[in-house]
Order: C-alpha cells, then structure tokens, then sequence
C-alpha cells in the first residue's frame, strides 16, 4: 500500500520476544533483520526482549546475537501460558517497571512490539508514557490450539482461542494498532473481534535477507554440506525443513512421507525443538532422517537452502511461511501444504508444489512431479530468486515505518488508562494464581 517514502522516525524501541539463539523462529528473524534495516538508516534501535532462562532456574541468559548500532535490555522470563515450548516476557510489575523506566529513558517515537500472551504488560507501559505502540501480528493461535497436544479437549481450544482474542481487542482498546504480516493474519484479527480501525491498513508481507540468501554461494561450501546432509547416498534427493521442530507444524507427517518415499529421498530437519530428542534417534542413513536438534546459524540455513534439491513444510498454521522466501531466494524451489501463508504467497506450478494438506497420496504426487521437473525455465534457481523479488527487507522496512506513522491513539486517554489498568490487574492476579 505505501507508496511514497514514510518518515524516518529518530528513535523507535522494538519489543520481541524472539531473538537468536535464545528463541529461534521466524519471528527473530523478521524483527532481527527489520533492526538491522532500521538501524542501517540512522534510526536509533533499542530492543528489549526476554532473557530467555526458564523460571525457576539460574543458567546465564544466552548472548543475544549483537547489531551493529542496536541497544539490548533484557527482561524477565516466563513459558508461554499453555502451550510451554516458547518463551515470553514474565507478567509482572517488575517488567512493567522496567519497561516504563526504559520508555521514558529512551524517549521513542514509537514502540514496535511482536504479538504475545504477556503484550498487556507492554501495552500498559506505552499507554502510562503517551508513545504510540505498535503490535505485529504474526502468529495464528487457534491453529496452535487446534494442531498441538497442548490443548486436547474440544471446550479447551475454544477457551484458549477466546481469551487469546479477547486479549486483542484489550490490546487495541490501549490505543495500540496491529500491523498484521499477512493477508491471513489480517483475517485472524478481523475474526477475533478486532475492529477495523485498530489495524494498519499496511500488511508487511513476505521478508527475506537476499543478500544472505542468494544463488551465489560458494560451491565448495554447498558439496560439503550436501554430502554431509544426505550422509553421503548417491543421487539423493535432499528435501531441508527449516524451523521449530514440534507437532504443530506437522512434522510427523513429514517423517512419516519417509517410510512411503523414494529409497534415495533425504529428509533433514534443521532447528531446536519439543520433538527433536524423539527425532535424534532416527538420525542416519537407514531411516534417510538428518535431525540433531542444534541450532545453525542464519548462514549455514542459507547454505543448506542452497544445497537442497527442495524445501519442505506440511505446517498449515504459517501466516507468511519465511523459509519458502528464503528457499526461493536461494534458487531452491518449494513442497508445501497448501494452506495459510504458503497458499498466499507461493505459486502452484511456478515455484512451488503444493499438496493438499494431511493428504498423503497427494503429498506423494507433488513430490513425483517435484523430483522429475528440470531445473529449467521458471524453475531455474535464477527464476525462483526472481519470484522473491519483492521480499526484500527495504520494501518491508517501509511498510513498517508507515505503519508506524499510521499509530497513535489521543482520544478517550482517560476511559483507555482506567480500563488497560484495569485489566492489566486483572490479569496479574490470574498468572499469580496460575503459578
């Protein structure tokens, strides 16, 4: 939607609850490389994020992985209510404390927070400092509800999807505006109950670091780890997923495509994740699995990208989908189900195969079409670079700072402090009993 070049604000302070290693998942990756952007144009970045040590325990936070120019706060940490394979800020009056003294030391133009269960606690801090917030809206919860084991009861997914939206309309009842990253992610807004005028008008879309994730990487460095990803099998066909290894993302059923696959298919599943310890155990050329469960950093992902003869996700929960982007800008096409953020931004026959999701006969078919197209034409690593043309960081940082100018709410302060405080006590109260 933006079309003329957004204003460059001074200062902006961005509050994510991923960043690399402590927590790897798309959105690490989005927020890391839209700092970096931010940064490379003058605006003076501060971050805050979780320091990722789990309650109760006394390890030393990860290093957060440094920007060049980009202040790091940490902040207190707690599992993600329910579903406890992620982490996020702890919801508390220390955070809260340490949030406003950080709002009014830095003095932002606007804060840029990433949607989580403890935003409150954010929304809260912005609204008693009067600085416009910002939320990104990247993750879909009803479909964790509905993929993961979290939650197994019928009445408990309906639960935990209504008070995650019942949570998104107090967010915006603060005077924060969303900026969802996708069309699907606007649709879950609108579907929760969010109104309208609460939403950026601006969608950031699909985001790639295509200087990272390129065609040209050095061959010899792609031998290597194609020998060392395939253990060695001759002819493989190496299929790479990238990302959390656990049940929502459907990562049986790719384990299971296996035992039904071509003898020379390779399946390698690179990221940390619930179902790795499991996993580690089918590592090696017998089962054809590659799983270790150790974090690689972005440029070995590219490398192993590179090195695929395919990426694969039979996830139906993504809302943008950022290893087909990166997959693609490496030259390395797609097998994907065909749902949310995968069938928004791939192309069926172009630069992609999708599959019609759980169906196993129809996964099997696209891979037999995948495995015997030439890498010619619109499937040449060139062309697939191509279709990412417009998944550069510099378009996506503009849409951000336009919804950054979008934001800000100074009417009904009043009637807006009285009922965010009002439920951020409530909301204390329930995760001090929780706990």
């Amino acid at each position: 939607m933006t079309t003329a070049a957004p204003p460059v604000p001074r200062t902006v302070l961005i509050y994510s609850h991923s960043w690399l290693p402590g927590q790897v998942d798309g959105v690490a990756v989005r927020i890391m490389a839209h700092a970096k952007s931010m940064a490379n144009r003058g605006v003076k970045v501060v971050v805050a994020t979780p320091d990722f040590v789990a309650p109760g325990k006394s390890d030393t936070p990860p290093v957060p992985s440094p920007l060049p120019g980009v202040e790091h706060h940490l902040l207190e940490t707690m599992w993600m209510p329910v579903y406890k394979k992620n982490f996020c800020m702890r919801y508390s009056l220390a955070n809260l404390r340490k949030l406003v003294d950080l709002i009014r030391t830095v003095r932002p133009d606007y804060v840029h927070g990433t949607q989580e269960a403890a935003m409150h606690v954010l929304a809260t801090a912005c609204l008693l400092c009067k600085v416009p917030l910002v939320i990104s809206f990247h993750t879909d919860t009803t479909q964790i509800a509905a993929r993961d084991t979290c939650v197994s009861s019928a009445l408990g997914k309906w639960v935990v999807t209504e008070l995650a939206n019942w949570g998104y309309r107090m967010w915006s009842l603060s005077g924060a505006v969303f900026f969802p990253v996708s069309k699907q992610a606007r649709a879950v807004l609108k579907n929760a109950g969010v109104r309208e005028k609460y939403i950026s008008p601006e969608t950031w879309g699909p985001m790639v670091d295509r200087e990272l994730f390129c065609v040209d990487k050095p061959e010899e460095e792609v031998a290597r780890a194609r020998k060392e990803l395939t253990f060695g099998i001759p002819n493989a066909f190496l299929m790479v997923y990238v990302g959390r290894v656990t049940a929502e993302k459907d990562i049986g059923f790719l384990v299971k495509a296996m035992e039904r696959g071509p003898e020379n298919t390779v399946l390698v599943l690179v990221g940390p994740g619930s179902l790795t310890e499991e996993l580690k155990k089918l590592h090696g050329p017998e089962k054809r699995i590659h799983c270790t469960g150790e974090f690689v950093s972005r440029e070995n992902v590219a490398i192993y990208l590179r090195a695929a003869d395919c990426c694969v996700s039979a996830s139906v929960m993504e809302t943008v989908g950022f290893t087909a982007m990166e997959s693609l800008s490496c030259g390395t096409p797609m097998l994907a189900a065909n749902a949310q953020g995968f069938a928004e931004h791939l192309s069926h026959g172009v630069n992609a195969r999708l599959w019609t999701p759980h169906d196993e006969a129809s996964f099997d078919k696209e891979l037999a079409i995948l495995m015997e197209t030439p890498r010619t034409g619109n499937w040449s690593p060139e062309a697939l670079r191509a279709s990412m043309s417009g998944a550069s960081v510099d378009i996506c940082t503009d849409r951000a700072l336009a919804a950054y100018a979008d934001s800000g709410r100074s009417d009904k302060r009043i009637f807006r402090l009285a009922l965010t405080l009002g439920f951020f006590a409530v909301n204390l109260i329930i995760f001090m009993v929780a706990k």
